[in-house]
């Protein structure tokens, strides 16, 4: 048979309940209160190794704007090169002397951080005004959106300067000579020696078999430059956007 003891403690009355309920209550609140609190330093953290992350892609994204001024000045420079050539074709007077590029070189802007603050959510914990932030990645994007466009359209009008017998150079070497001249021009800030840089972009020379060309063909070839002209116009307000934005929140 089992014993059953009666409690050893009266019967409780409302204050004792109402104490034990406090008790309760308080240590929710506490647990609470503390798991906030961790929540909060966590936050705080994440966003302090973002603000880092950062400043470092907005000066990647500096220099690689910088570069991007410098080259797209230096294609509209070679496209107006290439129109005074299809323009003495056309005349039959001889050709200025030179090399025929349509070729744009470009450093591609980081936004690797932006985009994962933003799928993170932790784009949420920083206080600032990202109105500039922003307003610089869209102007960067649109850049590069447009750039690519507008050399895939120059890329194929000027496919016609190639006939079959042009040698096939194009080489990982070469590519890989070219990547490492692009890395220093951005590095230099473009103060390398002009004639290094001349030598480095007449390796981007078209063929230009020009007595293969039909007058259709020229005329076609004609607007094609004159329409990457445009977009290095549009390209290059894209850039002016972005320094102006880099110099009027050098804090940000």
């Amino acid at each position: 048979m089992i014993d059953i003891h009666p409690p050893q403690h009266g019967t409780m009355t409302r204050r004792d309940i109402l104490t034990h309920l406090a008790i309760v209550v308080l240590g929710i609140l506490i647990a609470i209160g503390l798991e906030q609190s961790v929540e909060y330093l966590h936050h705080r953290h994440l966003a302090t190794e973002a603000r880092r992350a950062l400043v470092t892609e907005r000066k990647q994204n500096e220099i690689a704007n910088d570069f991007n001024i410098f080259t797209t000045q230096r294609h509209q420079r070679d496209l107006q090169h290439d129109l005074a050539v299809l323009h003495a074709l056309r005349a039959h007077q001889p050709l200025p002397a030179g090399p025929f590029i349509v070729e744009h070189p470009r450093y591609v802007y980081l936004e690797d951080v932006w985009r994962k603050l933003h799928q993170s959510g932790t784009i949420n914990y920083l206080t600032e005004n990202l109105g500039p932030t922003d307003y610089r990645y869209q102007n960067q994007d649109g850049f590069m959106a447009r750039v690519d466009r507008s050399t895939e359209d120059l890329y194929r009008a000027a496919s016609v300067l190639r006939t079959e017998h042009d040698p096939l150079n194009t080489t990982f070497e070469k590519n890989q000579a070219h990547s490492n001249f692009t890395r220093r021009l951005a590095a230099a800030h473009e103060n390398l020696l002009q004639q290094e840089v001349d030598a480095a972009w007449a390796t981007l020379a078209e063929p230009a078999n020009f007595s293969t060309l039909s007058p259709t063909q020229i005329d076609s070839l004609e607007r094609a430059l004159q329409s990457a002209l445009a977009d290095d116009d549009a390209l290059l307000s894209y850039c002016y956007n972005v320094k102006r934005n880099l110099q009027n929140n050098p804090q940000e």
